[in-house]
C-alpha cells in the first residue's frame, strides 16, 4: 500500500504528531498556539479553545500505505479509537470511536465531516488532507445536534495557496503481505490426528486412514492418490502489488487562489490466479480515481467565493459473484480444505473434488467468472461570504450550498464449475463428475445502494475587539436532506438554528456558549426539535503576572458541560405503526366450504409515541501545557458522561405481540487522555518524542434485560460488548470419576481432555445459569502511541508505535478449531499441542474431537488478551540536493521507503490481534513501500 506526498515539507512535519510540534522553541509555541484549528462552522487559535479538541496534520499520514485513511490514524491523537478488521483494499473494515461507545446501541462510530459537510469518506486521497480535528467534548461537537453524541471527526482538505504556480508529483509503490496466516498441517498429519479424533469420540471406530494411507501421505508416492495441497501456499501470493499516484497544483493571488488534485490508485489483489485460463481478471484488483479543485475567489471588495468540486470512481474485482463477504468465502474455502482432500488438478487435468469437499478453491478463483464493483461518487458545495465591514465591523454573512451523490453498482459474471472425484481402485483412472460447468451469462447487478445528500445554510459571523473584551459570534440555520434511493423510504431531513458566542477578557479568561436546536421528521409531531446547549470556560494562568519569567511557557485549564444527542438506534418512524402483507395463514383467515388459507395484513410494529433521541450530557476538564520555551508540550483531559433514553427493541413486546421500541436504556462512560511531545534540536540534528494514552471505559446501567436467575448473568452493570460464557476450570483427565462431578451433560458429552466450567451457583449442574461475563470487549479500552522523529541535514527519519489494551479476541472458526463444519476442516500446528492421555493440564489445546460440542460453547478457554505493540510504521527519507535537482527544474525532491505494520508483540500469536474473531476475512497486510515527492 503505498503513499505519494504532497508536499516535500513532509521532511518535517512527518515527524510530529502534534500540530504544535513544528518549529523551535518560541517559534514553535507562536506557531502551535496562534494558528487557527478547524472547528465545526468556523476556526478558532489553539490558544483560545476551551474544549475538548485534538488535531492530526494531513501530512503526517499522507505517506502512510493503505486505502482506508481513517487506519492511519490511530495512537497519533488523543481520543480516537480505530480497531482495523481486515484487510481488504477499499475497505480495509474498521471499527472506530472517539472517546469510546456512549450507547449500547448502534455502532459508536462519530459524524464525519469534510470541509464542515457530510460526504465520502472512504478512498480519501491522503494528499488532499489538510488537517484532521478530533472534536470530543460537548463544547466541541454540540452544535452536530442530533449527531452530537458520538463526537465529530472533521476533516479539512487542502486549498490554493496564492503565488506562481506549484506543481507536485507524488508516487509510491507498495509490496504486501498478510501480517500473520494460520499454519495448517500437511497431509500426512492432518490424516493422523483426524484418526485421533475419530478415536476420542469414539473408541470402537475403524480409523478413516489406513497404514497404507498414512504411509502415501507420508511419502508423497502418489500426488493423486494421497495428494498433499498447500492450499494457502499455492493460492496466495508471496507478495501483492499497490501503487499510489498523485499530482496537485497550486496558485494563483490574494485574490484568486486554485488547488487541483488528480490521483490513482491501483491494487492488484492477493490471490494468486491463473492467468492462462481466462482474458478476464478473477483477482481481487481494486482502482481508484479522485479529482479534487477547488477555488477561492474575491468577487469584489466585500463579496467572496468559495467552491470546491469532488469526483471519485472506485472499482473492485472479485473472482465469482459479488457479495461483502466474498473474502469470508473465498479464506473461508482455503481455510478448511484439507492437505490431502483432493489433488488440486488430477492427473487428467480436471479439477479435484469429492462429495465432501466440492468447492475447490482453484476453481472458485479460476472457473467461477468474476463480479465488478463500482462507487462513484460526487460532492460540490459553494460558500458565498459578504463582508458588511462598512456598515459594522467585523459582521459577515456567509451561505452554503452543497450537494453530493453517491452510487454502489455491482455487476456480475459468475458461473458454475464442475469437480471431478477419482473413483477408487480403478485402472486406469477413472472419474466421477460432480457439478457442473456453466456458460458465463452476458452478466446481471444493478444499483445495490444510493445515496444524495443535499445541504445549505445561511450564517452571520461577528468578531470584534472592545478594550480587553474580544467577542466572537456565529448564528446559523442549516437544513440537511438524506436520500438514500430506497424506494421504500421518503427522504430524511434535519434542520434547525445553532450558534456559538465566544467571550475573551484580557485574552487570558476565556468563556462560550454553544447551542443547537435541531429536528427531525422521524419523532413525533410535538416533540421533533432537541436543544443542545454547552458551555466552557478556560484561564490562561500563564498570562498571569505572577507566572511571567517562570520555566512554563503556556498554563491553561478549561473545562466544559453540555447535552448532545444521537440517533444510535437508526429508527425509521417507530412512532408509527406498521404492517406487512403476510403469506398465506401469516396474518389472514380461513374461508370457504373447503377452508383454505388466504394472504392478510398484520400488524409488524407497535408505534410508540414517546420515542426520542438519546441524550447525552457530558462534562470535560482539560489542562494544556508548555515549558521550557515550547520544547515540551502536553494536553491532559479527563471526561464523564452519561445517556439516557436508549431505546430498547423488545423491551415489552410479550404483552403487545409485535415489535416495539421504548427510551428506557441508559448507559455511562468515562476515561482520560495524555498527549505530550518534545521537540528540540541539537547542532544540525532536529528530533522529536511524542506519545499519546487514551483511556475509556463505559458501563451498561440499565437495558431492561430479561430477568436472569443470579445477578452475573446480566450484561447490564459491564461494558459494552462484554464477552459472555462459560468459565473454563481445568482438563477434564483419565482420573476423574465423572459421576462426582458437576453435571456437564447438557453441553455435550465429556470424556477426558475436555474443558470442564465451573459451577457458578453450586447446583452441582452446569447450565446456562453458569453464564458470566468472561472478559474484555473486543474493542479495546485503551490505545496509545508514541512517535519518535530525527531530522539531520537531508535526511529524516520517522519511527512510530501503536498498542491497546483492555480488550479480547476469542478464537473460533476454520483459522483455530480443528476438524469444523462437521468434521471437514483442517487442523494447524497448535493442534500438535493437544490433550492427550498423561498431559493432565498441561496441555495447549482440549482433546481432538470430530463433532464434539462441549468444548466450543461460549467459554473463556478460547478468549485471549488482544492488547498488543505494534511498530505500526517506519519512514526514512532523503531530500536530495538542492543544486542537483534544481538544474533540470525540479524545486525539492524526496526519495522515501517505509514500512507500516512492520512488527507486533503480542499474545495472540495464531492471528493478527486486530482481525476479526473468526479470522476468515482478507488478511491485515504488512507492507513496505519504496515512493518519490517531486515539486516543480
Amino acid at each position: 500500500m503505498i503513499k505519494k506526498n504532497t508536499q516535500l515539507s513532509i521532511a518535517a512535519a512527518g515527524l510530529l504528531l502534534f500540530s504544535c510540534y513544528q518549529a523551535q522553541a518560541q517559534e514553535k509555541k507562536a506557531d502551535s498556539l496562534d494558528k487557527p484549528v478547524p472547528l465545526l462552522y468556523g476556526s478558532q487559535h489553539k490558544k483560545y479553545i476551551t474544549g475538548a479538541v485534538s488535531e492530526l496534520k494531513g501530512a503526517d499520514v499522507s505517506n502512510v500505505p493503505g486505502t482506508n485513511r481513517l487506519n492511519s490514524f490511530s495512537g497519533r491523537t488523543t481520543g480516537f479509537f480505530v480497531s482495523q478488521l481486515d484487510g481488504l483494499p477499499g475497505t480495509e473494515e474498521n471499527a472506530y470511536q472517539i472517546r469510546g461507545f456512549h450507547s449500547f446501541n448502534g455502532t459508536g462510530r462519530p459524524l464525519i465531516l469534510i470541509n464542515g459537510r457530510m460526504d465520502d469518506v472512504s478512498m480519501l486521497e491522503p494528499n488532499d488532507i489538510e488537517s484532521v480535528t478530533v472534536l470530543k467534548d460537548a463544547a466541541a461537537a454540540v452544535l452536530s445536534g442530533l449527531n452530537s453524541s458520538n463526537g465529530v471527526l472533521l476533516i479539512t482538505t487542502r486549498r490554493g495557496q496564492p503565488g506562481k504556480i506549484r506543481v507536485s508529483y507524488n508516487v509510491e509503490s507498495s509490496f504486501q503481505q498478510p501480517t500473520r496466516a494460520p499454519k495448517f498441517l500437511d497431509a500426512y498429519n492432518y490424516a493422523v490426528l483426524y484418526n485421533e479424533a475419530q478415536l476420542n469420540d469414539n473408541p470402537a471406530a475403524t480409523p478413516k486412514y489406513n497404514a497404507a494411507a498414512l504411509e502415501g501421505f507420508r511419502s508423497g508416492s502418489d500426488p493423486f492418490l494421497y495428494p498433499d495441497v498447500d492450499w494457502t501456499g499455492t493460492l496466495l501470493k508471496k507478495f501483492s502489488l499497490q501503487t499510489r499516484n498523485n499530482l496537485n497544483i497550486t496558485g494563483g493571488t490574494e485574490q484568486a487562489k486554485y488547488y487541483f488534485s488528480a490521483s490513482y490508485l491501483n491494487d492488484n489483489g492477493i490471490f494468486n490466479t491463473d492467468k492462462n485460463i481466462n482474458t478476464y481478471n478473477t483477482n481481487s484488483n481494486l482502482n481508484v480515481l479522485n479529482v479534487r479543485a477547488n477555488i477561492d475567489l474575491d468577487i469584489t471588495k466585500n463579496l467572496s467565493l468559495f467552491t470546491d468540486v469532488r469526483s471519485k470512481r472506485e472499482k473492485r474485482n472479485a473472482p465469482g459473484a459479488y457479495s461483502e463477504s466474498y473474502d469470508e468465502t473465498i479464506f473461508g474455502a482455503l481455510y478448511s480444505t484439507p492437505a490431502n482432500a483432493y489433488p488440486l488438478k488430477n492427473a487428467d487435468g480436471s479439477l479435484g473434488g469429492n462429495l465432501t469437499y466440492t468447492n475447490n478453491p482453484y476453481g472458485m478463483l479460476n472457473y467461477s467468472g468474476y463480479s465488478n464493483y463500482i462507487i462513484t461518487s460526487l460532492s460540490t458545495f459553494s460558500e458565498l461570504t459578504y463582508d458588511f465591514n462598512s456598515l459594522l465591523k467585523g459582521l459577515k454573512l456567509r451561505a452554503n450550498l452543497g450537494f453530493t451523490s453517491y452510487a454502489e453498482l455491482q455487476f456480475s459474471r459468475s458461473k458454475t464449475f464442475a469437480v471431478y472425484s477419482l473413483n477408487a481402485g480403478s485402472s486406469p483412472a477413472t472419474y466421477t463428475r460432480l457439478g457442473t460447468d456453466g456458460t458465463q451469462g452476458t452478466g446481471s447487478g444493478g444499483y445495490t445502494a444510493r445515496q444524495r445528500i443535499f445541504d445549505h445554510s445561511a450564517a452571520l459571523d461577528y468578531d470584534a475587539v472592545f478594550g480587553g473584551h474580544s467577542i466572537a459570534a456565529m448564528l446559523m440555520y442549516e437544513r440537511q436532506q438524506l436520500d438514500n434511493g430506497n424506494s421504500t423510504e421518503l427522504t430524511r431531513n434535519f434542520q434547525g438554528p445553532k450558534g456559538r458566542i465566544s467571550y475573551r477578557f484580557k485574552n487570558r479568561y476565556l468563556l462560550e456558549l454553544v447551542a443547537a436546536l435541531q429536528g427531525s421528521e422521524q419523532y413525533p409531531k410535538g416533540n421533533r426539535y432537541g436543544f443542545f446547549p454547552a458551555v466552557s470556560a478556560g484561564w490562561i494562568l500563564s498570562d498571569e503576572a505572577f507566572m511571567k519569567d517562570s520555566f512554563i511557557s503556556f498554563l491553561k485549564i478549561r473545562g466544559s458541560y453540555g447535552r448532545t444527542g444521537s440517533l444510535a438506534n437508526g429508527v425509521y418512524f417507530d412512532y408509527l405503526n406498521a404492517y406487512a402483507q403476510g403469506a398465506a395463514g401469516v396474518g389472514g383467515a380461513a374461508f370457504g366450504t373447503v377452508p383454505a388459507n388466504t394472504q392478510g395484513v398484520y400488524q409488524s410494529q407497535i408505534g410508540n409515541p414517546f420515542i426520542t433521541w438519546e441524550k447525552s450530557l457530558k462534562s470535560n476538564a482539560g489542562l494544556d501545557f508548555s515549558l521550557f520555551n515550547g520544547r515540551l508540550n502536553a494536553s491532559v483531559d479527563y471526561f464523564n458522561e452519561k445517556t439516557d433514553d436508549i431505546l430498547v427493541s423488545n423491551a415489552i413486546s410479550a404483552m403487545y405481540g409485535a415489535p416495539i421500541v421504548a427510551p428506557i436504556g441508559t448507559f455511562s462512560n468515562k476515561g482520560f487522555e495524555i498527549g505530550a511531545g518534545w521537540a528540540d534540536k541539537a547542532g544540525e540534528l532536529q528530533y522529536s518524542i511524542t506519545a499519546t494514552y487514551s483511556s475509556a471505559k463505559n458501563k451498561v446501567t440499565e437495558k431492561a434485560e430479561q430477568f436472569r436467575n443470579y445477578s452475573w448473568m446480566y450484561e447490564t452493570g459491564n461494558p459494552r460488548g462484554t464477552r459472555m460464557g462459560y468459565v473454563f476450570d481445568r482438563f477434564f483427565t483419565e482420573n476423574d470419576n465423572f459421576t462426582t462431578l458437576p453435571n456437564q451433560s447438557s453441553l455435550g458429552t465429556q470424556r477426558p481432555g475436555d474443558l470442564k466450567y465451573k459451577d457458578l451457583n453450586g447446583d452441582n449442574v452446569i447450565d446456562n445459569n453458569d453464564i458470566t461475563a468472561i472478559g474484555y470487549a473486543k474493542i479495546p479500552e485503551v490505545v496509545y502511541g508514541a512517535n519518535l522523529g530525527l531530522k539531520y541535514k537531508w535526511l529524516d527519519l520517522n519511527v512510530f508505535f501503536q498498542g491497546t489494551a483492555r480488550g479480547t479476541t476469542y478464537n473460533s472458526g476454520a483459522t483455530y478449531n480443528e476438524f469444523t463444519n462437521s468434521g471437514r476442516g483442517n487442523v494447524l500446528e497448535h493442534h500438535l499441542q493437544r490433550w492427550t492421555p498423561g498431559s493432565g493440564q498441561s496441555a495447549a489445546y482440549p482433546r481432538l474431537t470430530l463433532s464434539n460440542t462441549n468444548n466450543f460453547v461460549q467459554n473463556s478457554y478460547w478468549l485471549r488478551d488482544n492488547s498488543f505493540l505494534r511498530l505500526k510504521y517506519v519512514e526514512l527519507g532523503y531530500m536530495l540536493p538542492a543544486g542537483l535537482v534544481n538544474k533540470i527544474g525540479i524545486s525539492t525532491a524526496r526519495l522515501f521507503v517505509n514500512g507500516n505494520n512492520v512488527f507486533l508483540w503480542d499474545k495472540v500469536k495464531q492471528k493478527d490481534p486486530e482481525a476479526q474473531d473468526n479470522g476468515l476475512s482478507y488478511p491485515l497486510q504488512r507492507s513496505f513501500s519504496v515512493g518519490l515527492n517531486v515539486k516543480f
